[in-house]
């Protein structure tokens, strides 16, 4: 009979020794990560030959931007351009094109992120003879 209770207290240990190994490994473990789609970075819309127009507040063009394409990220609200195409006016100069090979807008939408083969032309107004600049990366400010 000895014999049998010391094989039971022996069993009966073992099951809480595997028990609580169990319990702590869950408790101590960090937790795992929860894959519900908000982490990933996929365009929700996608706009061929895009073109938009930007009014001030009396009601004149502002800028016009266009792309061979935009994609918008819905998790970040970016939007990433393919060959944009800008046009900016300002009251009384002439209006200033940019183009480049790619663009990227943050969710504000108050700048664009150019790159590759960046140029930017002002023609010739009274306020000046005009310009030309080429850079591999520029940022330009939409709400000047």
């Amino acid at each position: 009979m000895t014999l049998d209770l010391r094989k039971a207290a022996v069993a009966v240990a073992l099951v809480l020794a595997a028990l609580g190994t169990w319990w702590l490994a869950r408790s101590v473990a960090p937790p795992l990560p929860e894959f519900n789609g908000k982490a990933r970075h996929d365009p929700d819309y996608i706009v061929e030959n895009f073109n938009a127009t930007v009014m001030n507040e009396n009601g004149r063009r502002k800028y016009l931007l266009s792309a061979k394409r935009l994609v918008h990220y819905g998790d970040d609200a970016s939007s990433f351009l393919e060959q944009p195409y800008l046009i900016q006016y300002a009251e009384g100069l002439a209006p200033t094109h940019t183009r480049a090979d790619t663009g990227w807008m943050p969710k504000e939408a108050d700048e664009i992120r150019m790159n590759g083969h960046v140029q930017v032309a002002r023609g010739r107004d009274p306020r000046g003879a005009g310009a030309e600049i080429r850079a591999d990366k520029m940022n330009v400010r939409l709400n000047r």
